[in-house]
């Protein structure tokens, strides 16, 4: 009788239990990163009686959490990758609706100036038509001056995007250490853990796995996490946090690195974190901010250049020689924070229409220079000369580079020269009155047109890399971005169905499906009630056999 009534009961424990988990999957059902419990049952050791042995109920195994450790990791690196191509499609996104806005886009400024100086052309002793170009000019740089801004202003904005995603990591990294010392210590001797506790851990993996991909191993029931280049942000109870720093190349640009104890903040190459949306943010600054400005600076160092060069071959209306009509910034050179000399290079113009739209790295190995595109890491062929005052000059791609002869450089000195970036700065009109403007081929000509008409000529040359005219150089800048724009969109687009296709996967193991969840509340309902029954069977047998006389 003692072992019908310990069944049933045993079977009442495990139909409660079981529906405390059903009750538990319910409520949790809109809870991020909740993996859904199953209430383990195994039988009872059994009793042998006689010839047979005779079950004794049910025990109650444990609560089990549904979960896919190699679905779970084919996720994180999928979403890794969609965290990062979405980042950069979002960033350059802005850049394509800068440029393709047809009623302010320099396109329209450009065109509008040299329909100006058609007037100029056509009315060379006009102060009307005259003072009609100047104000077009300072139109035109008020509209390079505003794409360059914004574009500036999306450097310093990507800075500061990268200094809350460190922010980021390391908090996330110090929670997991967290909570894997917490799981530790209430982790039973057979190794049962809380499960609450390893979801929280799981979900700030993925959390931080969005900001910076990261790789997951296993030991003694602790998470540690990678870095896809190998540097370990959670090891155990212990985190590692990274730091935000200025480029030893280019301390405009924020930059990673990690904490060394001997060593202080060491950079962490850009080229090894390309997934999340910190890869995706180096990946849109190296790859489209920066050409995009060096694109827009190479077209306004070739188009100001030029005209200036034409504009001084003429006379203006006083008779003067022309002067520069436009005022424009020159090529910049970094030294490398970690030089060992102060070594100074600067830089300068040969040839406009040879510049590229790329920065370059130029390194000094003890004996001879070298120099290396910046945006696609191809090595330049240089001319190496000594001047006069025996500097060397290194000329490459239309420009020239003077190295001061003392202090002398020395092996691994390097530096990073910007060719076009930043030229649209300093860019302004410099003539100030309509009697400055040289239309004149000659002295004394007022009606003469000759170098007005070769200003105007200058709309169809090829000025930009001495193959494209000002509008053709225009048109492929909003070309390239507008195909990278739309080819990010489709790799986007195909990386996100492949998260959704793995989440599907994950929570089909995982999630808690509401309609399972009601057919259990039914199946276990049943279940407390059969063993309800037996117990008042039982209970019936006990009070029939007491009454026995």
């Amino acid at each position: 009788m003692s072992s019908i009534i310990n069944s049933a009961m045993s079977g009442l424990s495990a139909a409660q239990a079981a529906l405390s988990t059903t009750s538990n999957n319910i409520t949790n059902y809109t809870v991020a990163g909740y993996s859904r419990q199953t209430t383990v049952l195994a039988q009872s050791n059994s009793t042998l009686q006689g010839n047979s042995y005779y079950g004794n109920g049910v025990n109650i195994s444990g609560v089990q959490r549904e979960y896919d450790a190699f679905i779970a990791t084919q996720l994180r690196g999928a979403s890794a990758n969609y965290s990062a191509v979405d980042t950069q499609h979002s960033q350059i996104s802005n850049i394509d609706d800068l440029l393709s806005t047809s009623t302010t886009s320099l396109s329209t400024s450009l065109q509008g100036f040299f329909t100006n100086l058609q007037n100029v052309v056509s009315n060379a002793n006009d102060p009307s038509a005259r003072q009609s170009i100047l104000s077009n000019a300072q139109g035109l740089v008020s509209q390079f001056q505003t794409s360059a801004q914004y574009l500036n202003s999306m450097q310093n904005s990507v800075n500061a995007d990268i200094d809350s995603n460190v922010k980021q990591i390391n908090t996330f990294s110090t929670q997991i250490a967290d909570l894997n010392k917490q799981i530790a210590k209430l982790t039973t001797g057979n190794g049962t853990a809380p499960n609450e506790l390893l979801d929280k851990r799981d979900q700030l993996v993925n959390d931080l796995n969005n900001v910076v991909g990261v790789t997951v191993s296993q030991q003694d029931g602790g998470y540690t996490v990678s870095m896809a280049n190998g540097l370990t942000l959670v090891n155990g109870n212990n985190s590692n946090d990274l730091v935000a720093m200025a480029s030893s190349s280019d301390p405009t640009r924020t930059t990673i690195g990690y904490i060394d104890k001997q060593a202080g903040n060491v950079e962490i190459p850009e080229k090894l974190i390309t997934t999340g949306s910190l890869g995706g943010l180096l990946a849109f600054r190296t790859q489209d901010l920066d050409l995009a400005q060096n694109q827009l600076g190479q077209l306004a160092a070739a188009f100001t250049t030029s005209f200036n060069d034409v504009h001084k071959q003429g006379f203006d209306s006083n008779g003067d020689q022309g002067v520069d009509f436009f005022n424009i910034g020159s090529p910049l050179v970094v030294s490398n924070s970690k030089n060992s000399t102060a070594a100074s290079v600067t830089a300068e113009w040969t040839d406009t229409s040879a510049l590229k739209a790329s920065n370059y790295n130029v390194s000094y190995d003890g004996t001879n220079w070298s120099a290396t595109r910046a945006s696609d890491g191809t090595a330049v062929t240089m001319t190496k000369a000594t001047d006069a005052s025996g500097n060397t000059t290194l000329s490459f791609d239309g420009l020239k580079l003077t190295v001061a002869a003392t202090p002398a450089p020395a092996a691994k000195d390097s530096f990073l020269v910007k060719p076009v970036q930043n030229v649209i700065n300093d860019m302004s009109v410099a003539i100030t009155s309509e009697s400055q403007v040289a239309a004149a081929g000659a002295v004394g000509g007022e009606s003469d047109n000759r170098n007005a008409q070769k200003l105007l000529d200058l709309q169809d040359a090829k000025l930009v890399s001495g193959n494209a005219t000002l509008s053709q150089a225009y048109a492929t800048i909003v070309s390239s971005v507008g195909n990278k724009t739309s080819s990010l969109e489709t790799t986007s687009d195909t990386q996100k169905s492949v998260v959704s296709q793995l989440t599907e996967r994950q929570q089909s193991v995982s999630g808690v499906n509401l309609d399972e969840e009601y057919a259990n509340l039914t199946k276990y309902q049943q279940y407390y009630m059969a063993n309800a029954q037996v117990l008042q069977t039982a209970s019936t047998i006990f009070d029939a056999l007491i009454n026995i006389r």
